[in-house]
């Protein structure tokens, strides 16, 4: 029998009662619109929608319209997710997950807008409090 056809054992790979499920992604959301996450894309929709609805009515009002006004507030969304999810994916790319929410955080902060809970000034850092200076006895003058 030729040795060079007989297969090498294969190592049993089970530990307790089955073998273990091995994630395709470990913390991380899938991407679903263009490179967003289903949070990311969420909140995204949800502002957009915000922007759009008192931009459609107000046109809408404006031309005595109600299907223009249908037609703005259902476009513009799709049109703002769409662009926005464009230049989000240009801002993230080779950067870690989330970079882009903690540069808006950071932004906030510059502008007073929210607290920041980064270290966003430069200088020395300190305890916090006071220490007392030792006593030390002062030298006396030599003699000689």
């Amino acid at each position: 029998m030729d040795s060079s056809n007989v297969p090498a054992p294969q190592p049993e790979i089970s530990v307790g009662s089955g073998q273990t499920p091995l994630p395709n992604r470990v913390n991380a959301e899938p991407a679903i619109i263009k490179g967003l996450s289903y949070t990311e894309s969420k909140w995204t929709i949800g502002l957009a929608f915000l922007l759009w609805l008192p931009v459609g009515s107000v046109v809408g009002l404006a031309l005595q319209h109600f299907p223009v006004a249908v037609l703005i507030i259902a476009t513009g969304p799709i049109a703002t997710v769409w662009l926005a999810a464009g230049y989000l994916a240009t801002m993230k790319r080779n950067r870690p997950d989330h970079y882009y929410v903690q540069l808006f955080m950071r932004r906030g902060a510059r502008l007073h807008l929210i607290r920041s809970h980064f270290v966003t000034h430069e200088g020395a850092w300190e305890l916090g409090r006071t220490l007392e200076r030792s006593r030390v006895a002062k030298r006396r003058k030599p003699l000689c």
